[in-house]
C-alpha cells in the first residue's frame, strides 16, 4: 500500500512538471480560501472563495464565491444546496469576449463508502446558471467520484474525476477534470492542500495548480462547553 501512495503522490508532481514543461499550456493557478463550520451533528454550513487565473499569478480568469449548506443523514449519505456568483473573464483566450457575471443555484447529494482507511466519495451535483445581460440560462450535471487516503494523522492524497454534463443542447459533453492533490493537516481547524487539475473541455484542455486553505470549526464544542 505505500508504495502505491508513494506512485500517486510521485504521479501528481509528475503532472505538474509536465505542465510547466509544455510550451503549448500555461499552467494557470486557482488559490482557494473556504470555510466548512459544524453547527450541529447534522449541519455544516460552507462558505468558500476563489481566485482562478490563466497563468500563475496573473490573468485573472474567475473569481469565484460561494456559499452552502450541508445535512448529513448518516455517515453515508448527505444532502446539500448553494449559491454562487462567478465574474468570468475570457479575453485572455480572445480579444473579443467581454467580462459577465454569473450566478448558479446547487444541489448536491453525496455518498461515502470506506474501506479501512481508503474513502470513496460520490457526489452528484445539478447546477442551474443565470447570467447577467439577457443571456439563456442553462444548467450542468455533474458527477464525481473522490478516492482519499490518509498517510498518516497530519498528511492525506486524493484522486479525482469529475465530468459536466450539459442539460441543454444537443452536445452533451461540457467539461472533464481529473487531478488529485496532497493535504496538510495544520491543526483542527486548518488545514492546507496542493493540487494539479486538468481541465478538458470541447475545445482546449487547461493545467491548474490548486492552492487552498480550509478552516473547519466546531460549534457545537462550543456549546457544550
Amino acid at each position: 500500500m505505500k508504495k502505491v501512495i508513494l506512485s500517486a503522490v510521485l504521479s501528481i508532481f509528475s503532472l505538474l512538471l509536465f505542465a510547466q514543461e509544455n510550451p503549448k499550456d500555461e499552467l494557470g493557478t486557482w488559490y482557494i480560501l473556504a470555510s466548512n463550520s459544524k453547527i450541529s451533528e447534522k449541519i455544516n454550513v460552507q462558505l468558500q472563495t476563489q481566485f482562478r487565473f490563466y497563468e500563475l499569478a496573473s490573468e485573472l480568469q474567475q473569481f469565484k464565491i460561494r456559499t452552502g449548506v450541508t445535512y448529513k443523514v448518516n455517515n453515508t449519505v448527505m444532502f446539500g444546496a448553494g449559491y454562487g456568483y462567478f465574474l468570468n473573464d475570457p479575453s485572455y483566450l480572445s480579444e473579443t469576449p467581454e467580462n459577465f457575471n454569473e450566478h448558479r443555484l446547487v444541489l448536491d447529494g453525496h455518498l461515502r463508502n470506506k474501506f479501512t482507511k481508503l474513502t470513496l466519495n460520490h457526489r452528484y451535483r445539478y447546477e442551474h446558471r443565470f447570467f447577467d445581460g439577457g443571456m439563456d440560462s442553462s444548467g450542468w450535471m455533474r458527477y464525481m467520484l473522490k478516492a482519499s487516503y490518509p498517510i498518516n494523522e497530519k498528511v492525506a492524497i486524493d484522486l479525482y474525476d469529475e465530468v459536466f454534463i450539459n442539460v441543454q443542447g444537443t452536445d452533451n459533453f461540457a467539461q472533464n477534470w481529473i487531478g488529485g492533490g496532497v493535504s496538510y493537516k495544520i491543526n483542527d481547524l486548518i488545514n492546507t492542500r496542493l493540487g494539479y487539475q486538468n481541465i478538458q473541455t470541447s475545445g482546449i484542455d487547461f493545467d491548474r495548480l490548486l492552492i487552498s486553505l480550509t478552516f473547519k470549526p466546531d460549534f457545537t464544542k462550543a456549546d457544550a462547553q
